[in-house]
């Protein structure tokens, strides 16, 4: 009992003596850099040197609470962002951060992490993929191919029918073939969203029929087009106003689909200025998400990219395109 008396004297000693010693020191660091700026040691000079270029660089910054030229757009639609591409320059930016459905332009992704494992991975256009199961979807009435079990497809021709007429059983089937199940493709697919800087992103499904937890913004799908764009078979694929591809039945006979796109422009319901060409692009329609495109155009010698989710139909949405083309005329 008297040892434990005289331990918590010590104790308390000790402890006092640490605070004075503290405060000295906190003293004398407080006035350690009195005296001309002059007298500071330069460690600049050997520290490393770091090329800030790349995103900056690359693409437009846009404040998150950007307004620019919302006027013919803040009724009807969701979301919508013009940017001059040549020049990395914002012209519209209407709720390009608020999260939007992505509906099938999440097909852009889903065509991405498919170029990145024909790249990396020992995947190739060509490889076959026998279907050892029927493709059920989880929306009834969703676009999908006459492909069933037993048929047997390219790469290829399931990258063109995925972006063109936008199938959505061709993004399940890739989705199993490259990541062995659904589950892992898409976790492919938010990790790579995460490497392009896409952060407000995020999948539960290759194809983008309604999830609530499926979503993005204006301004990611910004970033994923223009990271799709640099994929030389998107590139071809986009190139097509029409296509026609050839499948395996189970029985061995042939079959050929003739798909056209599901961008009206493209497909010549609405007219496009003769002076713009497209050369990037992905639809989507959902319930919920309304009407989607996104497209990267050239103009005049320009290229710009530009999305629209639009709560009231295609109609309007290609009128609201249309408002976007005569934009960058001011530019």
């Amino acid at each position: 009992m008297a040892k434990r008396f005289l331990i918590f004297p010590a104790v308390i000693l000790a402890c006092i003596i640490t605070i004075i010693v503290l405060m000295g020191r906190n003293i004398f660091f407080e006035n350690s850099f009195e005296g001309e700026v002059s007298d500071i040691p330069d460690f600049t000079s050997s520290m490393p040197l770091y090329d800030m270029s790349g995103a900056c660089d690359r693409y437009a910054v846009i404040k998150n609470d950007a307004a620019m030229n919302t006027e013919q757009f803040d009724e009807t639609t969701f979301a919508a962002l013009l940017i001059d591409n040549t020049d990395n320059k914002p012209i519209v930016a209407h709720n390009a951060f608020r999260r939007i459905y992505p509906a099938s332009t999440t097909k852009l992704m889903t065509a991405i992490v498919v170029c990145d494992a024909i790249e990396r991975n020992g995947y190739s256009l060509s490889d076959t993929v026998t279907l050892d199961h029927n493709i059920t979807l989880s929306v009834e009435g969703a676009v999908a191919s006459n492909l069933h079990k037993g048929c047997t497809i390219t790469v290829r021709n399931l990258l063109f029918g995925l972006m063109i007429r936008s199938y959505n059983d061709f993004a399940v089937i890739l989705a199993e073939y490259i990541g062995g199940n659904e589950e892992n493709f898409v976790r492919m697919m938010n990790d790579k969203a995460k490497d392009i800087g896409a952060t407000a992103t995020h999948f539960v499904n290759p194809h983008g029929l309604h999830d609530d937890d499926h979503y993005t913004t204006a301004y990611d799908m910004y970033l994923i087009i223009n990271k799709a764009a640099e994929y030389d078979i998107l590139q071809e694929i986009d190139s097509y106003d029409s296509f026609s591809y050839t499948y395996l039945e189970s029985d061995g006979t042939e079959k050929q689909d003739d798909i056209s796109p599901t961008n009206m422009f493209l497909a010549g319901s609405y007219e496009l200025p003769s002076n713009i060409h497209i050369k990037e692009w992905k639809t989507g329609t959902t319930r919920l998400a309304g009407s989607v495109l996104t497209m990267i155009t050239e103009i005049d010698g320009k290229e710009y990219t530009m999305f629209i989710a639009d709560r009231d139909g295609p109609s309007d949405l290609y009128e609201k395109f249309t408002l976007m083309f005569n934009l960058t005329k001011d530019q």
